[in-house]
């Protein structure tokens, strides 16, 4: 079956974009990835609101709103006969002159694709991510802090080395030597039943899983902190896990040199079933 993309309203099955669209010459864009659930997109509302503010910070001008963006992933999912899947929008600022000044550029270009997607099988969430100290350090007073723009290359990086240092993904720190995020994922940890997570002050993205997953744990019964941690608290964890809105909870049994356990821990297996519970209902 040919794959049906929208590129800036217009259903296609060539998703060819202008070569000399700023997001492809100079990365100046946006990106939200959506999970599809049952044929619905999970969460929409939050992730447009992320990307909205994006937008406000970078002096982007969205060329649509929610409800046609939900229309959108609506109308691919059905022609692409998507279940389970995911939906990435793209953001651009279009055209416009050769250099980096915005001036004159006045049509934001947007493209849309929703493909299948196969979450984490059971074994593999048995057998648990291997995570990787890397040496690329974060810089919480960046500008670009926060944002999910679709020049990716410090997040490449990271994610390149913890390969070749054979885990699944990183741990990277701030300038200060506290814990930030992974490449892709926020990074949450577990000791005596309470829940710790990097804030937001350390650099990292406002990830939609994890402010979920946050709440949920304040929902029940779960103690939880946000903060500004060194290593040294990954050693002494009980568990560990990762968050995307792709792997939802993800079990870590192994960061190396600091952490290892057998499989997932209570809170994580808890926080992983609250989690389901809320995509079926």
């Amino acid at each position: 079956m040919t794959e049906s993309v929208i590129i800036n309203g217009e259903v296609t099955s060539n998703g060819v974009v202008s070569i000399d669209d700023r997001g492809y010459t100079l990365g100046d864009g946006l990106f939200e990835t959506i999970p599809i659930y049952g044929g619905r997109p999970f969460m929409l509302d939050r992730h447009f609101s992320r990307l909205t503010g994006a937008a406000k910070k970078i002096g982007l001008e969205l060329p649509l709103d929610e409800a046609r963006a939900r229309d959108a992933i609506a109308d691919l999912v059905e022609r692409n006969s998507i279940e389970t899947g995911v939906a990435r929008l793209t953001v651009s600022r279009g055209q416009g002159p050769r250099g980096y000044g915005i001036e004159g550029c006045d049509e934001p270009a947007w493209t849309l694709t929703c493909r299948p997607y196969t979450c984490l099988l059971a074994n593999e969430r048995d057998s648990g991510f291997t995570l990787s100290p890397v040496s690329i350090l974060i810089d919480p007073t960046s500008p670009l802090r926060g944002l999910k723009t679709i020049s990716c290359m410090e997040s490449i990086l990271i994610l390149a080395q913890a390969k070749r240092l054979k885990a699944d993904e990183a741990v990277a720190f701030t300038k200060e030597g506290n814990i930030a995020s992974g490449a892709a994922v926020s990074i949450f940890w577990v000791k005596d039943g309470k829940l710790f997570t990097p804030s937001l002050s350390c650099g990292i993205l406002a990830g939609v899983t994890r402010g979920i997953i946050l709440e949920l744990a304040s929902q029940n019964a779960v103690e939880n902190e946000e903060g500004m941690y060194g290593p040294e608290t990954l050693k002494q964890a009980d568990e560990v896990f990762v968050t995307n809105s792709l792997l939802m909870v993800a079990p870590v049994t192994t960061v190396i040199g600091l952490f290892k356990r057998p499989g997932p821990g209570a809170v994580t297996e808890k926080l992983y079933s609250l989690y389901t519970d809320l995509i079926k209902a």
